[in-house]
């Protein structure tokens, strides 16, 4: 099912959703002294939206796709993408920050849905992907932290270990979810330098290791990746957050 809606940018149109008011864009277009019209259409085959402009020509000019979204046409949202068609046809190419909510998925068969994952899933099980992983040394307000971001598609057992210099676990954590993601909070550590590790639960060496150092100065906190990390590893820059 798809769901078109229009509007030239010097109207406004009343509140609704999609779902309640479909409309064609290309319906009783007249040529009047207008800089241009946007159309948001919702497709349900491909579970997004898509906002399009268009010039007084009625010339695709600029596009946004919101994916897993519906975008509603409340006032505040076709205020929002009126002023977007005027920016756009002065080439001020600027996103329109349009309220969504998720796209309702009530109108797909449950069987259809379930097939779907089942195949997804064994699809992903099936393939020669190996464990993946991210460290991105951070600081979230004036606390330092790891953001650890794990590909696990097989679904193993996994053991994540932050050591210390001496060779000391000061975290651990397991998963065997095929996506996970982790924030550990440094700020209650000390400085030096921490090794992270990945152990596949049927193996005594880690799939993978990033060695990263947390330093401190006044009014500063730094934590990034080592140069000597081993092959293979992705390397951050230097992160640090000032008052």
């Amino acid at each position: 099912m798809k769901t078109i809606l229009s509007s030239s940018c010097l109207c406004l149109l009343s509140v609704g959703t999609l779902l309640a008011q479909p409309k064609s864009s290309t319906e009783d277009l007249t040529p009047i002294d207008r800089p241009g019209y946007w159309e948001v259409s919702t497709d349900y085959r491909t579970n997004g939206t898509a906002i399009r402009y268009f010039n007084a020509d009625k010339r695709l000019i600029h596009q946004e796709i919101h994916s897993n979204k519906l975008v509603k046409l409340t006032k505040n949202n076709v205020r929002r993408l009126n002023a977007t068609v005027t920016k756009v046809t002065q080439n001020q190419l600027e996103p329109s920050n349009v309220k969504t909510v998720s796209l309702p998925t009530d109108n797909e068969d449950p069987r259809i849905a379930h097939d779907r994952k089942r195949l997804m899933t064994a699809e992903r099980r099936a393939s020669t992907a190996d464990v993946m992983a991210r460290i991105v040394p951070s600081v979230v307000g004036f606390e330092p932290c790891l953001k650890v971001f794990i590909y696990n598609p097989h679904e193993e057992r996994l053991r994540i270990e932050i050591l210390n210099s001496k060779g000391f676990a000061v975290c651990q954590e397991y998963s065997n979810t095929y996506q996970r993601y982790y924030r550990f909070n440094m700020s209650n550590m000390p400085v030096g330098d921490y090794r992270v590790q990945i152990y596949k639960a049927s193996e005594k060496k880690p799939s993978f290791e990033n060695l990263v150092s947390l330093s401190r100065k006044p009014s500063q906190a730094f934590i990034s990746t080592k140069p000597d990390v081993p092959a293979g590893s992705a390397v951050d820059s230097l992160v640090s957050e000032k008052d």
